[in-house]
């Protein structure tokens, strides 16, 4: 299992434009030279795209499909804001680097977040609790994210027990981590900069999937 997360420093081979019109959001790919690149398929499917509202309350995870080459479509209902949408992928062979894709729908505008340290590391879905354990992260190091279950078994979940997606306070860094293996729901990341950070962890029970949110504060 590829456990590496996409981050969204370095240079990038492919270009994504990301559109919202009709309750659609429509997402096209071209390499630096114009041409389609041909993508690698990563946990079950070809693209993930990652919404999030400015202010980082609103997370949706998509799976668009592909409509015709270089061209992927998803239907969703977002209100009116502003969104950054990321678009991740994996191309044959090329450099790619996951960016945000401002989406601005009606003319809402949806201020940045201004994230603050929360007390509270365990969280209640639909009757199933996970807990965030305690964690010190520093940038540029190794940090480890330990999900405690509380004796409940997640389900597999496109192909792993878990998935993490963090993004910085303004909305601009991009991670997306697996579990450290088939049977576990911990997991290793690496904050590029200090700062606040949001992370969203995923995990399925009983045919559902529930997302987790937390804040953390990443020191230098």
């Amino acid at each position: 299992m590829d456990h590496q997360h996409h981050q969204t420093d370095g240079a990038s081979d492919v270009h994504t434009d990301v559109s919202y019109n009709d309750g659609e959001v429509r997402i096209q790919l071209e390499d630096v030279d114009g041409n389609v690149p041909k993508l690698e398929e990563t946990h079950e499917e070809e693209m993930h795209l990652i919404i999030v509202s400015n202010d980082l309350e609103d997370y949706i995870h998509l799976h668009p499909e592909r409509e015709e080459d270089g061209i992927y479509t998803v239907p969703v209902e977002l209100e009116e804001g502003h969104y950054q949408a990321f678009v991740d992928i994996s191309p044959e062979d090329m450099a790619y680097q996951v960016a945000p894709n401002p989406v601005q729908v009606g003319t809402n505008e949806t201020g940045k977040a201004n994230l603050s340290n929360e007390d509270n590391w365990t969280k209640e879905i639909e009757g199933k609790t996970v807990t965030l354990e305690d964690v010190e992260a520093k940038a540029d190091e190794e940090v480890p994210l330990v999900f405690d279950m509380h004796g409940e078994n997640p389900e597999p979940h496109m192909g792993a027990l878990g998935h993490v997606v963090i993004v910085d306070e303004d909305g601009e860094e991009y991670i997306h981590v697996h579990p450290d293996s088939d049977d576990t729901t911990s997991f290793q990341t690496h904050f590029p900069e200090p700062g606040m950070y949001k992370i969203w962890a995923e995990f399925k029970f009983d045919d559902d999937v529930n997302t987790y949110p937390f804040i953390i504060e990443v020191n230098e």
